[in-house]
């Protein structure tokens, strides 16, 4: 399969079920254009030459489910389960390989009217994992998918406390356990997962580093391990609340004697940032986002952030690249031109 140029026109040649060569016109005056005009093309009529596994929606999504439940973590597969589902809901029960790019651009203009861009996008990158799945299965001959770009999203700023705005949410929670939890996710940009899977072991007092790693109870979201520095503040209230023994392997914070769990954490924190006259827009995620962008306003650059953070690519963390206003003045300072 190949493309040729005649006059002004792009023209596709391909071998037909009947190992015939044969010439089609793409209609296009622009290689580029013609290169997409290629990639559907084999998405619509190479699995004629290529057999591919007959599969319903409904019968992949069961089977990658199934899957997903024994490679990916629990809310990753739940969030895998509410985009297929959503697209079943949309497209029908199709056989997977007649999924192209007119149900995939179908999907996402439904979805778009009815949910925020942001779930959308979700929905894009988890059904566009999936796909690939299905495609290295054998189910599908190309995913669909690589053919329509990702929903763009507004562009929004981190929901962060101000240093006063924390010091007034510290002040209205009596509880000194769920301070010290608390007072842990603003000094580490620890996700709360993280925070109330983390045990004694973790914590090495002597070289002042917390070590986020993946056990049998507990996985990371990026699945990788990374060490944040303490604090002194921290160090101090850790040395403080392990009376300076760290062998046991217990967790680090309990709800009295019992584990955290995220829902009822979630819960109880909302409450506090009522009960101090925040707005209702902070969350317990609002603390990482704190973290990051404290550091980012001292001047910590972007990459040190981007490793603390634990984000696997620096586009994530570009968000808070705008809290760093000094460098900038710095760059525009180099103009200097009179005004008269």
């Amino acid at each position: 399969m190949y493309l040729s140029r005649r006059g002004r026109v792009y023209y596709l040649w391909y071998t037909d079920e009947d190992r015939r060569k044969r010439k089609l016109s793409t209609r296009c005056t622009l290689k580029s254009d013609a290169l997409k005009f290629v990639q559907q093309f084999r998405l619509e009529h190479h699995g004629r030459v290529h057999k591919v596994k007959p599969i319903g929606l409904a019968e992949f999504i069961s089977a990658f489910l199934g899957y997903s439940s024994g490679t990916h973590r629990p809310q990753t597969t739940r969030a895998f389960r509410n985009a297929l589902g959503e697209l079943l809901r949309v497209v029908g029960n199709l056989p997977l390989q007649k999924i192209g790019v007119r149900e995939v651009e179908t999907f996402l203009a439904v979805k778009m009217r009815a949910i925020s861009a942001d779930t959308v996008r979700s929905y894009y990158g988890h059904v566009a994992s999936a796909f690939t799945t299905a495609e290295r299965w054998g189910y599908i001959t190309a995913n669909p998918f690589r053919l329509v770009p990702k929903p763009k999203a507004p562009e929004r700023l981190p929901v962060f406390f101000t240093k006063d705005q924390f010091r007034k949410l510290m002040r209205v929670i009596p509880r000194s356990d769920f301070r010290q939890l608390v007072y842990c996710a603003v000094s580490t940009g620890m996700r709360l997962g993280e925070i109330i899977s983390l045990r004694w072991p973790a914590l090495d007092l002597a070289r002042r580093v917390v070590t986020i790693g993946n056990s049998q109870d507990f996985t990371t979201k990026s699945r990788r391990v990374r060490t944040i520095p303490m604090s002194e503040g921290l160090l101090r209230m850790f040395l403080q609340m392990c009376n300076g023994s760290t062998s046991d392997n217990d967790l680090v914070f309990r709800n009295n004697g019992r584990p955290w769990r995220v829902h009822w954490t979630s819960t109880l924190f909302k409450r506090y940032v009522r009960g101090a006259g925040l707005d209702d827009k902070y969350h317990f995620h609002s603390l990482r986002h704190t973290f990051a962008t404290w550091l980012a306003q001292d001047g910590v650059s972007l990459f040190a952030i981007q490793k603390l953070l634990g984000h696997s690519s620096a586009t994530v963390t570009q968000i808070y690249s705008h809290l760093q206003p000094g460098e900038l003045h710095d760059t525009v300072n180099r103009i200097k031109v009179p005004l008269n």
